[in-house]
């Protein structure tokens, strides 16, 4: 159990309606990107504690600036109480609150219970309602359940009575960067951090600049954007780039790119939502008529965007990739052509299952293992149909078990060879 911070072991007691003035001086005083608990950089750090500073050393508050009664008011007025110190922690990506006393974070891929304590059920449901104010949502009695991205990308949802809990559920923004190989700019890189083998980062080297059509599979929070983000680092900077994404997660860092976002109908302040709603599937037939080089699309979740997003990529973007919720090459596939059918229903199974292998080039498949390390545990090549209308599935690589918990090796099958059309691609890169 990680241990609570200091700050909130020997906490100084300030009364609600004192909270209430300093609250109210602050939002008066600063910007409120300055008093976003989500994306507080050192500056505007410095500045919320020195105008924090100010406002208690008024005589009227009889109140004592020291270090420790700072620290406390930020996290209380401006930042989220006792949860605050994993909110800044680099290394947690979840924070996951049950009950007042039962806070669990996510650190390094390992879920594991904390000593942060709320106090109370009434700290917890004034916590929420003030992180969906953030967002420019409502989380009452009459909205008991709040899905909400922050400023800076973060995902929280809230829930409260009647419905249940009160419960709270942060997902923040993941800012890890990882080079496939050692020697990047980066620092950091999935072969030094057990993910994949030199060999394998090699190989994916080349697909890339041979511009291979990538699907990355895996299930939630196996590694899935990073590796995407880690492959869109080895594109031709003289390359333009279209990302669509349900919601703005990949960062990228590519010079010529562009990125397209989903409206929610929470997002629109009037009209009606169903006649303003901008989904995926909007965005990728937008996204090319923007002349993009290679498309990344940062998830498939649905069957418009499924359709979609097969028609852009048959359509001579080679190089493109995304995402999709699956565990293994075979039910990527199978995932993907569900949702596609729903749209293409016209097609018989085996003209459909031919018009998928000859978009993707390559399955990626991303494992996360009980000691939180992320592994890509299947490179699989996809070589069209058989005559039985099946996949022609091949791992390149494959993960296999090695002594010790956690451990696995990597294999390579011997005398695979690339299709035609990825030999091709190959061929033209070389």
């Amino acid at each position: 159990m990680s241990e609570l911070p200091a700050e909130f072991r020997d906490r100084p007691p300030v009364s609600a309606k004192t909270l209430g003035s300093i609250r109210s001086r602050l939002v008066a005083r600063l910007a409120p990107e300055v008093l976003n608990p989500f994306d507080r950089t050192p500056e505007r750090e410095a500045t919320l504690k020195a105008a924090i500073g100010d406002i208690l050393a008024d005589p009227e508050l009889a109140l004592a600036a020291t270090p420790a009664l700072v620290a406390s008011v930020e996290a209380a007025v401006c930042g989220l109480g006792p949860l605050q110190p994993l909110v800044d922690d680099p290394r947690v990506s979840d924070i996951l609150v049950n009950a007042p006393d039962a806070v669990f974070a996510e650190r390094a891929g390992r879920l594991e219970e904390t000593a942060v304590a709320l106090g109370s059920a009434e700290a917890l449901v004034d916590i929420a309602p003030r992180i969906a104010a953030l967002a420019g949502r409502e989380l009452s009695v009459a909205h008991p359940i709040v899905d909400a991205r922050m400023p800076d990308g973060s995902r929280v949802n809230a829930v409260i009575p009647p419905v249940g809990g009160p419960y709270l559920a942060i997902r923040k923004f993941n800012r890890l960067r990882l080079d496939l190989a050692p020697g990047g700019r980066h620092g950091r890189d999935w072969v030094t951090e057990g993910g994949m083998s030199p060999e394998m980062a090699d190989f994916l080297a080349r697909m890339v600049r041979a511009k291979a059509n990538i699907l990355v599979a895996g299930e939630t929070g196996a590694g899935k954007t990073t590796l995407l983000r880690s492959l869109t680092d080895l594109f031709d900077p003289a390359e333009r780039v279209g990302v669509v994404e349900d919601t703005a997660e990949l960062a990228l860092e590519n010079p010529d790119r562009f990125n397209l976002e989903t409206i929610h109908p929470h997002d629109l302040a009037t009209g009606e939502a169903e006649s303003r709603l901008l989904d995926v599937g909007d965005l990728v037939a937008n996204a090319l008529r923007m002349r993009p080089d290679r498309l990344i699309v940062g998830e498939i979740r649905l069957p418009k965007e499924a359709f979609y997003t097969l028609q852009a990529l048959h359509s001579g973007h080679d190089g493109s990739a995304t995402t999709i919720h699956a565990s293994s090459a075979e039910d990527a596939l199978f995932r993907l052509e569900l949702l596609a059918r729903q749209s293409m229903r016209d097609l018989t199974v085996a003209d459909l299952r031919t018009y998928i292998a000859r978009v993707f080039d390559l399955i990626l498949v991303l494992r996360r293992l009980r000691s939180g390390r992320r592994v890509l545990r299947q490179v699989a090549a996809l070589d069209g149909i058989g005559t039985d209308a099946a996949y022609r599935i091949v791992d390149v690589f494959r993960s296999v078990r090695a002594d010790g918990p956690d451990a696995v090796t990597w294999v390579t099958t011997d005398g695979w060879e690339p299709s035609d059309r990825l030999a091709t691609r190959m061929e033209l890169e070389a």
